[in-house]
């Protein structure tokens, strides 16, 4: 949201504020519902094999996690796509500069909701 911000595209960053706020909430909620069953226990370290145990819990942290990644087709692709297609044609250095940190910053959410997943649930 702030990234649409610093390239001037104020409409784009409340349509990601958005689409941020269902997943992320999507996310949230789905990991009270581990944490819950888990007898409040908040170690990802210490679960394991949860996917059998909890299958729509772990279905709704996939649609969130691959929302949250910029995977193509769920919301958070079409926001980011926006963002980051707006960052690549602005056709100077700061906005090709802008569109490879963004871009960067895609791979690294990547390999966080990676870890948030496989700890837990498989």
């Amino acid at each position: 949201m702030i990234f649409a911000c610093g390239i001037s595209n104020y409409s784009v960053s409340v349509f990601h504020l958005m689409n941020h706020a269902f997943f992320k909430a999507l996310l949230f909620l789905s990991a009270g519902s581990v944490i819950h069953a888990m007898s409040d226990e908040q170690d990802m370290r210490k679960m394991g094999g949860l996917a059998s145990s909890f299958p729509f819990t772990y279905a709704m942290m996939l649609m969130g996690s691959l929302s949250l990644i910029g995977f193509p087709f769920p919301t958070g692709f079409y926001s980011k796509d926006v963002i980051l297609e707006l960052a690549y044609t602005k056709y100077t250095i700061s906005g090709n500069f802008a569109f490879w940190l963004g871009s960067d910053q895609l791979i690294h959410s990547g390999e966080t909701s990676y870890d948030v997943m496989m700890r837990p649930f498989l």
